[in-house]
């Protein structure tokens, strides 16, 4: 038996959450009815304001304005760390390395290999950001 732990209203469909958010919102007596939506059936801002509106709330433009572009930069900011991730992992995985090298350039006649080390491979990073 397999017993979800996620309260039933987080769990509710679109048109569910409308219906239950009629009286929920006639109870509401805090300060920021958005954030009180999203925290209480478990959607984002965007979704809370969406359906906030639906039920005839007035939303202020300036603050739905502030909430949506605040919105857009956290998906941008993720983006672009994401791809940062990537392109690390890729540089590690397409470059021959170890734990004593970040980047194995070649090997001796002896077998030994020879390349970047892992310290000079972080100073050139940081010269590079500088």
């Amino acid at each position: 038996m397999n017993k979800s732990h996620t309260p039933k209203r987080k769990r509710l469909t679109r048109k569910a959450r409308l219906s239950s958010a009629i009286s929920w919102i006639k109870k509401y007596d805090g300060r920021n009815i958005i954030s009180g939506y999203a925290k209480w059936y478990g959607v984002d801002k965007i979704s809370a304001i969406n359906e906030l509106k639906t039920l005839g709330v007035s939303i202020h433009l300036d603050l739905e304005k502030q909430i949506v572009e605040s919105h857009k930069s956290r998906i941008e900011q993720k983006r672009i760390i994401r791809e940062k991730r990537k392109n690390i992992e890729t540089f590690i995985q397409s470059s021959d390395s170890d734990e004593n090298f970040a980047f194995i350039a070649g090997y001796t006649s002896g077998g030994f290999p020879y390349g970047i080390t892992h310290e000079e491979f972080t100073r050139i990073e940081k010269e590079n950001t500088d």
